[in-house]
């Protein structure tokens, strides 16, 4: 059985650009992923800090969104849940991942406004 962890996704634009904090749990910033075009490329450049497990998620939502979105996306990102189980992970991974489906659907359709 998993234990319920409120995960929050909010957006800010920054000019054509956008910066993701998405939180959960004890909220704090463990990992920070910027995807950014090079070329036809997405390239992505990830900084996890000590002790922190947050950075491919990071990675992988930065690149969903600068895909979609076709600008630089910075994504940072704090999730914690003491003593987490390989349920309650893949649960959070699932979340994390349809919120921000969710929200770059929105944005295709014209709702850039910022969330939470």
């Amino acid at each position: 059985m998993t234990r319920p962890i409120r995960i929050r996704l909010r957006t800010v634009p920054v000019g054509t650009d956008l910066a993701v904090l998405i939180t959960g749990g004890r909220e704090h910033i463990g990992a920070v992923a910027t995807a950014y075009r090079e070329g036809d490329r997405v390239k992505v450049e990830t900084h996890v800090l000590p002790g922190h497990r947050e950075g491919d998620l990071a990675a992988e939502t930065a690149r969903m969104a600068a895909l979609s979105l076709k600008c630089t996306v910075t994504v940072a990102m704090g999730i914690h849940q003491d003593e987490a189980t390989r349920e309650e992970i893949d649960e959070i991974v699932r979340t994390v991942r349809r919120l921000m489906e969710e929200e770059l659907r929105r944005r295709a359709c014209g709702g850039a406004e910022g969330r939470s």
